[in-house]
Order: structure tokens, then C-alpha cells, then sequence
């Protein structure tokens, strides 16, 4: 049988978040049984989640009602708490309110370490390569989600089972890998995950722009998209500021722009390694086929404190970065691969995209 679970999600928000919610719910909930450990750790009740994040859904109801929506239809279909699945939607403006000396508006150095994200183009090739990189104890918690709304255009998209679909490619042919970031004008806001999944739907580059710069969100992204036109471009964003780089290339976790660079705190070592070792291979190799994409997204080389393939090592274990799961978009020919786990180790199997491309 293959690892890779399949959930094909019709209709409008609500019914869209019960099919979802009532095909994941074991994995939802076996996915919140590591999250409060985490937040456990930490000294967070369940109570407490309201009093956190009112803000920041109250800004979402604001601007992305229909996400809202869609994560209560999950919730309700899977019996598992509103608030409990919202907190990982909200997941990375949570995080820095629990360190210590946390707060709204201040980064503590928490905001997660995660992804990789590599677009290439050429005569006859446009791709997207993503590993998605989080916390270890969510491992195995993946599926793929494939939307087709009653209003709205269609799309594929591998993601951990209580958040929604930020990565992937929709039946435009455009295609998005995201990357954590963190900067000085985090705040109250539209949460990030909303944000990613609004601007998964983008139709062409203006649109693209739009909807990642969607005023009023808590924090920012990069975000890394390739058109089937053969066209690629990065948008880094924070709070309030965002920058554009009209070409192919890599990203990680830390901001590439020197004016929201100065905004942010200093690059992690892991993110700096992962990046250096992407340009670095591409560079070498020119891949030009999802396969040759597939072995860089593997790499455990470069000798840095984090690999693109990172199996993370640290305590507690279940904190500790890893790679979730692996995807391969070919934009020319819309085809999407995924590999739910570690890539190096998970063959990639290619989605039926029958009535989404």
C-alpha cells in the first residue's frame, strides 16, 4: 500500500474542511497529541488558547473568512477543538509568545527552521523543488490535499494534516514552496499559514504579488513560485515591507533582501549552510529533470551545522528539525511528485492531477 494518503476535497469552504477533517482525523489528532506535549512543556492550557490568539483570528475573520471557515469544517469533522487546530494554523506567531520574554511584536529567535525551496528554468523545463522542514514529533502526520471548490480554481498540495495547504501547484500551473522568516515588525495580524494558502490560489506574477503582500498579516514568508509560462520569482515578506526577485533560485530561512535583512535577526548557520549548498549545486549540476531536482533535494553534503536533507538531531527529540515530506512541481507539464518523508530515503510518487491541471 503507499504511504502517500490522498484527500479530494469538493465543494465550498465548510464542506471542503468536513471532507478533510473526516478523512484525516486520525492523523489529526495523533498530530495534536504531539503538539501539546509542546505546548505542555511550556506551561499553555488548553483555556489559555483563546485568550492567545482572539487577535490574530478576529484578523483573519477580517480578511480570509473562508479559511476560517475551512478550518472549522476540519475541526468540527475530525471532533477535535476549533482552537487547538487554529494555534497550528497560527503556529508561528504562538511560538515566540511562549519563550521567555516573548511578546506581541518582539522577536525572541523562535519562528522555526524550516524549508528549502529551489526553483529552475530552462528550454523546455520550469520546476519547483520543496523539502518541507519542521519539528520531528510531527513526522508521518502528511498528506495530500487536493481542492476542488465550487468557486475558485482547483489545487494539490502535500501538507502536515492540521495545517492547510500552503505548498504546491494550483490549475494555473503556478506552483509555491514557502520558507520561515522571522522580523522586528512581527505583530497581531492575518497568521502566516493563511497568508501562504491564500496566495497558493495566485493565477500569473501580479497576482502572485497580491495576494503574499495581503495587508494586515502578523508576519512574513518566503515565498518562491515558477509559472507554467516558464517564469520564476521570490517574494520575501515581513509584517509590513516585501521584496521581489524576478528569477529562478533557492531559498531558506533567513531574508536574501539587505534592507529587510537589516529588520531581522542574524541568519542561522543551518539556514545560511542549506542555502550555500542549493546554489552551490545547482550551479554544478543545471538539473533539468525532476529527478536530477530529486537528488538535490536528497544532498546530505556541504558539511554545515544543517543539510538540505536535514534529520534532525537534538532533545527533545520530537523538537528536533526534520523533513516532513519532499515535492517536485514540473510547471511545462503539470506534474507535481511527492516523497512523504525524507527524501533521501522516501521514493517520490507523482499525484493524479485528473481535474486539477
Amino acid at each position: 500500500m503507499s504511504p502517500l494518503r490522498v484527500v479530494v476535497a469538493r465543494g465550498d469552504p465548510m464542506e471542503r474542511g468536513r471532507t478533510l477533517g473526516y478523512e484525516l482525523a486520525d492523523l489529526i489528532r495523533q498530530s495534536l497529541e504531539f503538539y501539546w506535549r509542546y505546548l505542555v512543556r511550556r506551561g499553555v492550557h488548553a483555556g489559555e488558547l483563546a485568550g492567545l490568539l482572539s487577535p490574530y483570528l478576529q484578523a483573519a475573520e477580517r480578511e480570509l473568512p473562508d479559511l476560517v471557515e475551512l478550518i472549522s469544517g476540519m475541526a468540527e469533522a475530525a471532533g477535535v477543538s476549533f482552537w487547538e487546530l487554529f494555534a497550528i494554523n497560527a503556529f508561528e506567531e504562538l511560538e515566540p509568545l511562549l519563550e521567555p520574554g516573548g511578546g506581541l511584536g518582539e522577536v525572541t529567535g523562535a519562528g522555526g527552521e524550516g524549508c528549502s525551496t529551489v526553483t529552475v528554468s530552462g528550454p523546455g523545463y520550469t520546476l519547483l523543488g520543496h523539502n518541507e522542514q519542521w519539528m520531528a514529533g510531527d513526522q508521518g502526520n502528511v498528506a495530500v490535499v487536493i481542492e476542488l471548490p465550487d468557486d475558485g480554481p482547483a489545487l494539490v498540495s502535500p501538507t502536515i494534516v492540521c495545517c492547510l495547504p500552503a505548498v504546491g501547484m494550483n490549475e494555473y500551473r503556478v506552483a509555491q514552496g514557502i520558507q520561515s522568516l522571522v522580523a522586528r515588525d512581527d505583530g497581531v495580524g492575518i497568521p502566516r499559514v493563511l497568508v501562504s494558502r491564500h496566495a497558493l490560489v495566485s493565477s500569473s506574477p501580479a497576482d502572485a504579488l497580491r495576494r503574499a503582500t495581503l495587508p494586515g498579516r502578523a508576519g512574513g514568508y518566503g515565498h518562491s513560485f515558477a509559472f507554467g509560462t516558464g517564469s520564476a520569482m521570490s517574494i520575501e515578506t515581513s509584517a509590513t515591507r516585501f521584496a521581489v526577485v524576478g528569477v529562478p533560485g533557492c531559498h531558506t530561512n533567513h531574508y536574501t533582501d539587505p534592507e529587510l535583512a537589516e529588520r531581522a535577526p542574524p541568519p542561522s548557520p543551518g539556514s545560511i549552510a542549506r542555502l550555500n549548498r542549493l546554489r552551490a549545486l545547482v550551479d554544478e549540476r543545471a538539473p533539468a529533470t525532476p529527478a536530477a531536482l530529486g537528488e538535490i533535494l536528497a544532498d546530505h553534503g556541504g558539511g554545515g551545522p544543517q543539510t538540505i536533507c536535514q534529520h534532525g538531531t537534538g532533545e527533545p527529540a520530537d523538537e528536533a528539525s526534520a523533513i516532513m515530506f519532499s515535492m517536485i512541481c514540473d510547471l511545462d507539464l503539470g506534474r507535481i511528485w511527492v516523497a512523504p518523508g525524507s527524501p533521501c530515503v522516501t521514493p517520490y510518487e507523482e499525484v493524479d492531477l485528473s481535474g486539477v491541471v
